[in-house]
């Protein structure tokens, strides 16, 4: 899908695929401790559905398996970009993650409920640590948590789209390029 005039390019394909390989090598090295450390594979959760892409690119980058696992959770009005609902709903889709080290992969951290919340929940379970990664983290003054592994980080108010981030109408999730609009 070719980049909408209203929107400003901010990183394009090769720009991702530099970021997905730099990160890759950063779970690689912690899916081999994570196994030493737990006799078990690093469990994956991909946070659906914008997550999606990055997740399945950055997984295929990596050399060391990992268990893939997804959660589904919004936090934000489906027709109001930006506008945060009262509260987080989280589908774990019969998740267990008992005893394992988790990656937490989201396309974006931007107020950072999200990550919180996922993250409070696998602790609660019994997890043995969770680390999060995002390809983007947008800097905001109010945000209650941030990813520990990021791709790029992006300090201004304008909203982000492409790469499984949306619009207000979903148009530009699947593309091979992150804009502001």
């Amino acid at each position: 899908m070719p980049l909408p005039d209203h929107l400003e390019l901010l990183h394009d394909g090769e720009a991702i695929d530099a970021a997905l390989t730099k990160l890759a090598a950063e779970m690689d090295t912690w899916a081999e401790g994570a196994e030493a450390r737990t006799g078990k594979m690093l469990l994956a959760i991909c946070v659906l559905r914008g997550g999606v892409f990055f997740f399945s690119e950055l997984l295929l980058k990596m050399q060391r398996s990992v268990e893939p696992a997804f959660c589904r959770a919004y936090a934000y009005n489906k027709t109001e970009n930006g506008a945060p609902l009262d509260k987080m709903f989280v589908d774990w889709q019969g998740l267990d993650p008992v005893g394992r080290e988790v990656m937490l992969v989201d396309n974006i951290c931007d107020s950072g409920r999200t990550l919180l919340h996922v993250d409070g929940w696998l602790r609660m379970q019994g997890v043995r640590r969770v680390r999060s990664v995002t390809m983007m983290h947008r800097l905001r003054d109010d945000a209650v948590a941030k990813p520990e592994i990021t791709g790029y980080t992006y300090a201004g108010d304008e909203w982000l789209v492409g790469y499984g981030m949306r619009d207000a109408a979903a148009k530009s999730m699947n593309t091979r390029w992150i804009a502001r609009a």
